[in-house]
């Protein structure tokens, strides 16, 4: 993970930078009005590349500035490629329409990084541990959606629920501790089911507790 990187990869990083700056106006247009979106994120999609495949980008709509967007860098928590993104982030410039953030955080309430539209999303999202390996701490879970989510076709529902996810725990914590998880349709009654928003904490409750009768009530 300590692995520094040569010079070729960090001026690789300082391109990619220039570019964005460069072509900031036109990303902010292709992403806030769709004016020649596809070419443009097309160019920042291959551009990015060039930093690397594995490293992906997500454009929102900015939590605290509705003049600007935001713009966050994930290794999907992968530590072989945390000093690329720590370059990333040691080399952003000054940007007038971008705020950026590099590494998917935690969700926190109190300082919210994501959207509002995207907090709701995750509250109203019901879920259900299934599993608690004690050994990896790895838990496998159950997502519930509405309806319209769930006549999506398979892969699309399996991307909501994998970027819900990343975003309510954060990278690093999903990586660690997701095994795997399902969804289903949301039952009627969704007594007993937790929120998603609930999640970080109770990891972190299973975390530091050991298997007993008290931890296989959560999963009967």
């Amino acid at each position: 993970m300590n692995k520094e990187l040569n010079t070729r990869q960090i001026k690789t990083i300082q391109n990619f930078w220039t570019w964005f700056k460069d072509n900031e106006q036109a990303i902010y247009n292709a992403c806030k009005l769709e004016i020649n979106k596809d070419e443009v994120l097309f160019h920042l999609e291959r551009n990015l590349n060039y930093v690397s495949k594995r490293i992906e980008h997500f454009i929102t709509n900015h939590p605290q500035n509705e003049n600007k967007l935001k713009v966050f860098f994930t290794a999907h928590g992968y530590r072989k490629l945390f000093p690329k993104m720590k370059a990333l982030e040691e080399k952003i410039p000054i940007l007038e329409y971008f705020s950026i953030q590099v590494y998917i955080t935690p969700l926190n309430h109190g300082n919210p990084q994501i959207p509002s539209i995207m907090i709701e999303t995750i509250k109203n999202t019901f879920i259900k541990l299934e599993d608690y390996n004690i050994a990896s701490k790895k838990i496998l879970l159950t997502l519930y959606f509405n309806e319209n989510i769930m006549q999506l076709k398979e892969k699309k529902i399996e991307r909501h629920a994998y970027l819900l996810l990343l975003f309510t725990l954060g990278e690093v914590k999903y990586k660690k501790h997701v095994y795997d998880f399902k969804f289903q349709q949301e039952p009627e009654n969704t007594s007993g089911l937790l929120s998603l928003s609930e999640l970080p904490e109770f990891i972190d409750y299973l975390a530091k507790i050991n298997y007993s009768r008290k931890l296989k009530i959560f999963f009967e």
